[in-house]
């Protein structure tokens, strides 16, 4: 397993065409270049694969293969003000601040 240290939380990393299981928690797509989208989840398979700004990946990643970093939370109001967070510092391309 590889992770990714992301503000001081280590996360998992997966090709994003990976199965993901329904499990809760924080994700950040990107590529080796730049941040492209933040969200939160309780259901990350069923998120991932039909998500509203996956056309926006692809489209700002330039080609570039696209990645995708987990950190596992339970709990609702800390996935949301961890997204918040991390919207904040990393400014991906896709989706509001």
């Amino acid at each position: 397993m590889q992770t990714v240290n992301i503000s001081g939380y280590t996360f998992e990393t997966y090709p994003l065409n990976t199965d993901f299981n329904d499990v809760s928690g924080i994700y950040a797509i990107y590529t080796s270049q730049k941040w492209l989208d933040v969200g939160e989840t309780d259901k990350l398979g069923q998120r991932i694969i039909s998500h509203e700004r996956r056309n926006c990946w692809i489209n700002n990643a330039g080609g570039l293969p696209i990645s995708l970093a987990f950190l596992h939370v339970e709990s609702q109001s800390q996935r949301l003000n961890l997204e918040a967070s991390l919207r904040n510092s990393l400014s991906p391309t896709c989706g509001e601040k």
